[in-house]
């Protein structure tokens, strides 16, 4: 087939690949779909999910690994919520020596590259440690995203107006009280959306722990590509599972948002 052959045809993968050969022909500004072609794609788009998710029950590696990515992200979002939460009341509270502390470990977690830091612990500082690859990547997605979560609290609650705390101690209430039925409703408003964010950027993150022998979604998606040669279909349908869950995240996030914000349901 020649250049001029070619001209105004767009080829999107060949038969082995996702959907066969689909061939669009320009022709006077108007684009018109060969029906052979169209045939073509159907079938290998049946020979790609067979292929790729049927022979030998390969979508078990893809469901193995949706599982493994979402013990990681629930297990890293809890423990750096409490363990960001703590860094953010030593910052607000402690001694000036235990400020400075928890400010240099923030800026320090900022600094380092999170598949460098999860390199780190897994081939050096864990190295000897009696710890599973999966438990590593939680260990570190922990201490990278809880000190994101301490300044995210910490900004929250500086911004609500210092009067407030005058008003909850003219009140009779206690200092804990105070901060409980005072500060934070207000201060949740602010954090939730920036809090969400960071979470969903936590769950995409995940697909780096393949690097330390953790068979997680991204993982399961290129072990499926390795034996079908198919790079599109395995890949896409990773890329949809992750929209999946970063999408459910954020509308359980929302749904919580409105719970402490009354001005944003429907009236």
């Amino acid at each position: 087939m020649g250049v001029s052959a070619r001209k105004g045809m767009i080829i999107c993968c060949n038969g082995k690949m996702f959907a066969g050969v689909f061939a669009w022909h320009v022709q006077a500004g108007n684009i018109n779909a060969n029906l052979a072609d169209i045939e073509c794609l159907m079938s290998g788009i049946r020979e790609s999910i067979y292929s790729n998710l049927l022979f030998e029950d390969r979508w078990m590696m893809l469901a193995d690994g949706v599982v493994n990515t979402l013990r990681v992200s629930l297990w890293s979002i809890l423990l750096a919520t409490l363990m960001g939460s703590l860094l953010c009341a030593i910052r607000m509270k402690s001694r000036s020596w235990a400020k400075v502390s928890v400010k240099w470990y923030v800026e320090l977690m900022r600094a380092i590259p999170l598949l460098v830091l999860l390199l780190l612990l897994f081939y050096v500082v864990l190295a000897d440690v009696a710890l599973s690859p999966l438990w590593i990547a939680i260990v570190c997605f922990t201490l990278y995203f809880s000190a994101y979560f301490c300044e995210i609290f910490r900004s929250g609650i500086e911004g609500v107006n210092r009067g407030q705390w005058e008003a909850g101690f003219a009140l009779g209430l206690s200092p804990w009280r105070t901060f409980m039925k005072v500060i934070l409703p207000q201060a949740l408003k602010k954090i939730i959306p920036v809090y969400k964010g960071q979470m969903v950027t936590l769950v995409k993150s995940t697909s780096i722990i393949g690097y330390v022998a953790v068979v997680d979604l991204t993982k399961a998606g290129d072990l499926i590509r390795s034996r079908t040669f198919d790079a599109f279909f395995p890949l896409l349908l990773v890329a949809a599972v992750y929209l999946l869950l970063t999408l459910i995240l954020g509308a359980l996030l929302d749904l919580f948002e409105k719970r402490i914000t009354p001005k944003s349901r429907k009236i």
